[in-house]
């Protein structure tokens, strides 16, 4: 184990008072310093990935007409939410109702010209088998007829397209959701194609688009293969104060490149939103779950400190009656989890660590009590100290027995000095019997 370099200067100073036992000075009696200790715990975890993304809709449409013509109805609101098959506006409908009308006449005179055409060709058919008519002009007639059917079909289509034009006088919603704003009001011509009348974007089902850095999409891809190509991530709002407001998406599609210029890969999940707690085009947090570590050790993050090689811990042992000996000791970092807690390894489950503690004082001694944040004693029941009686029999305890450590660590120090000047005074003694003194 470890001890502070205070250790070593408490052991001095002890080393040094013993040095001077002849002289009737009181020795400097120091009580162990206050310290903010927390339980290592273990638990099951997930590894994740934190990024932001984008809320979209599932189906996004531009109501756009069909055909040409006056607006001559709005039928929604501003904002308003909208069925599938509600009709949202209307155009002039009476060309397109005349142009219904010529294609039926069209209709009826071709299909009375082919049943005159077909009884010319009954009538001559006995006449042409007796040779009174000869085939030439048969097959004339013949294909006469065939000339017909097809002028009847192609007035069949004519009608079909015009019926179908004045139906799209009214202008249908394709979707169930929410319409924009007015971009073209009544008594407006638009054209056929072109004139974008609102949008209507679908809430209920949403998308949500993020990115991954490309060094942890293999991660993610094969997280998702072995959960039958699926993953879950938690969407919130980007704002701290609003991270309570969030909901888990399923995510099953990854785009098939990097973008060269973020060096990130493109993934989307869906979300069901029947609430509205979402909208298109909003940032938002986005968290990928992956798999989970089991008996993960956690600290809180505020306990670790930089070191100049790797970031340790205060590792709070305890001694005797609620006085703890601390040490040093290098940790792993792993990921911070909710609540400012770190994975670390190096540290065992159950280990008391050292959260907060005053350096200066601990340059009487590698020793402390447990405390509150406010500096209050804690007693063996992790519970505050609060009688003045038994808070200054603790503290009158707890001195004795830093008392004693000191003497410890001072008698173990002087031990450790000796063996390491023994060989340098054998040494000394070896060259003054080689030079013969």
């Amino acid at each position: 184990m470890k001890f502070l370099q205070i250790a070593a200067i408490a052991a001095a100073l002890s080393a040094l008072t013993f040095g001077c036992q002849k002289k009737a000075e009181k020795k400097a009696s120091y009580p162990p310093t206050p310290a903010t200790l927390v339980k290592a715990e273990s638990k099951s975890v997930r590894k994740y990935i934190d990024t932001l993304g984008t809320i979209s809709s599932l189906h996004s449409v531009n109501i756009v007409p069909q055909v040409s013509g006056q607006i001559v109805k709005i039928n929604f609101e501003q904002g308003q939410f909208v069925k599938e098959g509600d009709v949202l506006a209307e155009i002039d409908p009476r060309p397109y109702a005349a142009a219904v009308m010529q294609a039926e006449g069209n209709l009826r005179q071709a299909e009375a010209q082919l049943k005159i055409d077909a009884l010319d060709v009954e009538r001559n058919r006995k006449l042409a088998k007796d040779n009174y008519v000869d085939k030439q002009t048969f097959d004339s007639l013949l294909a006469k007829v065939e000339v017909d059917k097809g002028v009847v079909e192609t007035c069949k289509a004519a009608l079909e397209t015009a019926r179908i034009n004045l139906d799209w006088c009214k202008i249908k919603s394709p979707i169930s959701g929410k319409v924009g704003l007015y971009n073209i009001n009544s008594g407006n011509v638009v054209a056929a194609g072109t004139s974008v009348i609102t949008t209507i974007e679908q809430l209920d089902r949403l998308y949500v688009d993020f990115v991954v850095p490309s060094q942890r999409l293999y991660d993610v891809k094969r997280f998702m293969e072995a959960n039958g190509g699926k993953a879950a991530v938690d969407v919130s709002y980007i704002e701290d104060d609003l991270g309570h407001r969030k909901t888990v998406a399923e995510v099953d599609i990854i785009l098939n490149k990097i973008r060269y210029e973020s060096g990130t890969a493109v993934l989307r999940g869906r979300l069901d939103n029947k609430d509205g707690l979402f909208w298109p085009n909003q940032p938002v947090k986005v968290r990928v779950n992956l798999e989970e570590i089991k008996g993960a050790v956690l600290i809180p993050n505020m306990c670790i400190q930089i070191g100049p090689k790797e970031p340790f811990v205060y590792i709070a042992a305890p001694y005797k009656d609620g006085v703890y000996v601390i040490s040093q000791r290098d940790v792993g970092e792993g990921q911070l989890f909710d609540g400012g807690m770190r994975a670390v390894s190096g540290v065992k489950d159950g280990e008391m660590v050292v959260k907060s503690v005053s350096s200066l004082r601990l340059q009487a001694g590698p020793f402390v009590y447990a405390a509150t944040p406010e500096g209050l004693i804690m007693g063996a029941d992790s519970k505050p100290i609060l009688d003045p009686a038994k808070m200054r029999e603790f503290m009158s305890n707890a001195t004795a027995i830093a008392d004693e450590l000191r003497v410890k660590f001072a008698k173990e120090a002087a031990e450790a000095a000796a063996k390491k000047q023994a060989p340098v005074e054998a040494l000394k003694a070896a060259e003054k019997a080689a030079a013969g003194e």
